[in-house]
């Protein structure tokens, strides 16, 4: 009788054992499970046709996806594979799977412009994001009139209205690709600015002058719209700039890359005169 009940202990405890080790493993193998993904935003919003996915430069980037355990830590060397997502539809858009670059090989199917590249951990989490697909930028040129408004600065340099009256008219350029003697307008191609008087290359908002978009937020990449044209604003800290009663200048440097290169035309230097308001 001793001896069964002695069984039944060990055989319990055993039990008991075989199951705690179980649960530590668990434990110990949660941080290094994929929870979940996060697909990155892409560098551009648009790969031209013949080419691969590149940034503002020029300089061809890839899809990067970012993997989490449960508790939020980044799991650095977690397999993520990349695949075109469109596969079904057309085969207009190779996507190495390891490295996850972007090759646009030819137009998409029909009259589309969006291609959509899937990130995929394991066989239960994907996320997916969307690329355009546009035609290749050839030249650039300064839009609208050639002669820049002079902006006259106005005091107090407080609230919208200020902010407003502050800003200069738009610094806009037209990105066209060129097939022939004809010019197609570009769309969903980015165009770099740059301050070069008085110099700010960080687009350091507390500097006396910067560079907004339309709605007055810092801003010194835009994307060509349907017409193909990029523009940004001249902001003034009308206290600080110019210094004195006579005209002063702020000089914009913009350029358009394509394959790492300025296309033909690129840079456009715009001159924005400035004059401090009585």
């Amino acid at each position: 009788m001793r001896s069964g009940i002695r069984y039944g202990r060990t055989k319990w405890l055993a039990v008991f054992l075989v199951g705690f080790s179980v649960a530590c493993a668990d434990v110990s193998i949660l941080p290094s499970l994929p929870a979940s993904l996060e697909f990155a935003y892409f560098p551009a919003p648009a790969i031209a046709i013949g080419d691969s996915l590149r940034d503002v430069d020029g300089i061809a980037a890839r899809a990067r996806a970012i993997v989490r355990n449960q508790r939020g830590d980044i799991l650095s060397d977690a397999p993520v594979r990349f695949v075109y997502a469109d596969a079904n539809r057309d085969t207009a858009v190779f996507v190495d799977s390891l490295t996850g670059y972007v090759v646009s090989l030819k137009a998409l199917a029909g009259s589309g412009t969006t291609a959509r590249i899937a990130a995929r951990v394991g066989a239960s989490l994907q996320a997916i994001r969307t690329v355009l697909v546009t035609i290749r930028p050839d030249s650039v040129d300064h839009a609208g009139s050639k002669t820049i408004d002079t902006l006259r600065t106005t005091l107090p340099d407080t609230g919208s209205t200020a902010a407003t009256a502050n800003t200069s008219a738009p610094l806009s350029v037209t990105v066209r690709h060129i097939e022939g003697a004809a010019g197609t307008l570009v769309p969903n191609w980015l165009a770099k600015y740059e301050l070069l008087q008085p110099a700010n290359p960080t687009n350091d908002t507390s500097a006396n002058v910067f560079l907004v978009n339309d709605a007055r937020t810092v801003s010194n990449i835009d994307t060509t719209d349907a017409s193909g044209i990029a523009s940004r604003f001249v902001r003034v800290r009308s206290s600080k700039f110019p210094a004195g009663a006579a005209v002063d200048s702020a000089v914009v440097r913009v350029t358009v890359f394509y394959k790492g290169k300025p296309v033909a035309g690129s840079p456009i230097r715009l001159v924005v005169p400035i004059i401090r308001k009585p």
